[in-house]
C-alpha cells in the first residue's frame, strides 16, 4: 500500500491544490459514519499530502505513555506499519470533527475509552462545542484552517521536512520552532500551506511563536514563557486569533494518546478541559497584566485545587510541580505536600533551585520533562505502589534526577557547555525511564549537540 501511495504522490499533490483551491465549494464536514474511516484517511492523505511525511520511522515519536501497535492502527493497514505521529495526527482532525459536531454520538465516540471516575461530562463536551462554534462558525474553511494548522504543528517532527528545510540553511531542532522558521523563510516547503490565500496564510501564522501552550499548562517554564504573547498585543487586538490557536491545541491534546488507541480521546478528560480552559482564561488576563500576574493566577487556581495555602512559600513551586505530573485532586495535594517534606534538605533546595516558576529565565524552555514524571507515575502505579507512594518515587527520583541535570548543565559543569539557545529535550529520557525506571534513581547523562538528553550509566548519587 505504501508503495501504491508514493507511485500516487503527484497526483495527490495535484488533487490537494484543488480541493484546497476550490474549498469554498466543494469542503464539507464528513458525516460522523465516515469520520475516521481509512477511506477518510485517504482522502486526506490525497488533500494533505505532507501526511505522507509521518509514514516514516524516522519521525520523532513522543515518548509519553505506551509505545505499543493495534490492529485498527491506520498507518499499520496503509503500509503494514505503526507509525505513532501519524495515528495522533489523524485521530486530532478526527477529534476536531467531533468537537464541531457536538451531538450525543460524537459524545459518546470521543468519551469511550475515558474511565468513568474521569470522563468529560456532557455539559463540559456541549461547552467545548460552543466554544468551537465560536470560532468556526458554521464556516468549512475555517475547520479546513483548523485540519492545516493541526497537519502543520507535526511537520517538525518529520525527516522530510527537515532534509527541504536544509537547503534553506535551517537546522533547528525544537520542532516548535523549526515551524516558526519555516513559515518564515521557506514556507514553499509545504504545499498545503502554499495553496492557501495570503489571508488565511495570515491567519495560520499569527499566532505561531508567540506562545507554547502544552509549556504553559505544564509550567515548563517561567514567566518568559509568556512573554512573546505579551509583547504581541494580540490578546488585546485581536482575541479571536487567538482562540484559533487555542482550539488547535485542545484538538492536538485531545490526541495525544491516539498512537495507543486511534478510536477515541484518552486525555480529553474532565480535568484535562478544566485545565485547559483554565489556562484560556490566565492568558487572556495577560491582555492587562503582567507575565508574573498571569501566571500567578494559574498556578493559584492549580493550588487551589490541590488544597494548598496559597500564602506557604512552596505553594507555587507545588502547584508547578502538579502541572508536570497532572495531579488535581485534593488527595494529590496532601500526597504531594508529604512526598516534598519526605525529601532531604538537599534534595528540597535543589529542586527549588531549579523549578521555583516565579524564577524569570533567559533561555529556551527545556521540554518532555512532565512526559519524564507521566511515565514514571504510570510505571510506578503498574508497580502495584500506592498512589501516595507513586508520587514520593516520582519526586524523590524522577524530579531530584531532572533538577540534577539542569543544574549541572546550567552550571556548566554538564558534558556540553551551557547555551541558552539550546533547547535542552527530555523526549529521549522519557522513553528510558518508562522502559527502565531503576535509571531514575542513580543515573548519569549526556547532552548532544543537539539538545537530547540521555540517561547513561549509573553513578553515585550526589543528592541523597
Amino acid at each position: 500500500m505504501r508503495n501504491n501511495l508514493l507511485k500516487n504522490k503527484v497526483f495527490f499533490s495535484f488533487f490537494s491544490l484543488v480541493c484546497l483551491w476550490f474549498s469554498s465549494s466543494i469542503y464539507a464536514s464528513p458525516n460522523l459514519e465516515e469520520l475516521g474511516s481509512l477511506e477518510w484517511v485517504k482522502s486526506k492523505i490525497a488533500t494533505y499530502p505532507e501526511l505522507e511525511w509521518l509514514l516514516d520511522k524516522n519521525v520523532q515519536h513522543t515518548q509519553e505513555g505506551k509505545a505499543e501497535q493495534f490492529s485498527h492502527s491506520w498507518s499499520k493497514k496503509l503500509t503494514g506499519f505503526h507509525y505513532p505521529e501519524f495515528e495522533r495526527t489523524i485521530l486530532s482532525l478526527v477529534c476536531l470533527y467531533l468537537i464541531a459536531d457536538g451531538s450525543d454520538i460524537a459524545y459518546d465516540r470521543f468519551t469511550n475509552l475515558q474511565p468513568a471516575t474521569e470522563k468529560l461530562t456532557r455539559d463540559s463536551f456541549q461547552k467545548l462545542n460552543s466554544f468551537a462554534q465560536s470560532i468556526i462558525q458554521n464556516d468549512p474553511q475555517q475547520l479546513q484552517l483548523l485540519e492545516i494548522n493541526l497537519i502543520l504543528g507535526d511537520m517538525g517532527k518529520t525527516k522530510t521536512a527537515h532534509e527541504k528545510a536544509l537547503k534553506y540553511g535551517i537546522t533547528e531542532a525544537d520542532h516548535d520552532l523549526f515551524l516558526d522558521e519555516c513559515l518564515e523563510k521557506c514556507p514553499e516547503i509545504f504545499i498545503t500551506f502554499q495553496s492557501l490565500t495570503p489571508e488565511q496564510q495570515k491567519k495560520i501564522k499569527k499566532a505561531k511563536g508567540l506562545v507554547h501552550l502544552g509549556h504553559v499548562t505544564h509550567v515548563e517554564g517561567g514567566p518568559e514563557i509568556l512573554t512573546q504573547l505579551k509583547k504581541s498585543g494580540i490578546l488585546e487586538d485581536n482575541p479571536q486569533d487567538f482562540d484559533f490557536e487555542m482550539l488547535t491545541h485542545i484538538c492536538d491534546v485531545s490526541a495525544a494518546r491516539g498512537h495507543e488507541d486511534n478510536t477515541s480521546s484518552k486525555v480529553m478528560t474532565e480535568n484535562v478541559l478544566k485545565t485547559l480552559f483554565d489556562v484560556k482564561e490566565a492568558l487572556h488576563y495577560l491582555a492587562n497584566h503582567t507575565e508574573h500576574e498571569a501566571l500567578k493566577k494559574y498556578l493559584a487556581t492549580r493550588a487551589e485545587w490541590l488544597g494548598l495555602d496559597k500564602d506557604s512559600n512552596i505553594a507555587y513551586l507545588l502547584a508547578r510541580v502538579s502541572a508536570m505530573i497532572r495531579l488535581y485532586t485534593k488527595e494529590d495535594g496532601t500526597a504531594l505536600q508529604h512526598a516534598f517534606q519526605k525529601l532531604n534538605p538537599s534534595q528540597k533546595a535543589l529542586i527549588a533551585s531549579e523549578y521555583d516558576p516565579l524564577i524569570y529565565r533567559k533561555e529556551r524552555t527545556p521540554t518532555y520533562v512532565p512526559a519524564v514524571l507521566v511515565n514514571l507515575m504510570g510505571t510506578y502505579t503498574k508497580q502495584k505502589l500506592s498512589r501516595k507512594m507513586a508520587i514520593h518515587k516520582s519526586l524523590e527520583n524522577g524530579l531530584t534526577l531532572i533538577s540534577h541535570i539542569l543544574h549541572d548543565y546550567r552550571d556548566n559543569r554538564a558534558n556540553h557547555p551551557y547555551d541558552p539557545n539550546l533547547t535542552l529535550s527530555f523526549n529521549k529520557a522519557a522513553g528510558q525511564l518508562r522502559d527502565t525506571p531503576a535509571l531514575a534513581e542513580n543515573a548519569s547523562f549526556m547532552i548532544d549537540t543537539q539538545g537530547n538528553v540521555e540517561l547513561k550509566s549509573f553513578m553515585e548519587k550526589k543528592y541523597k
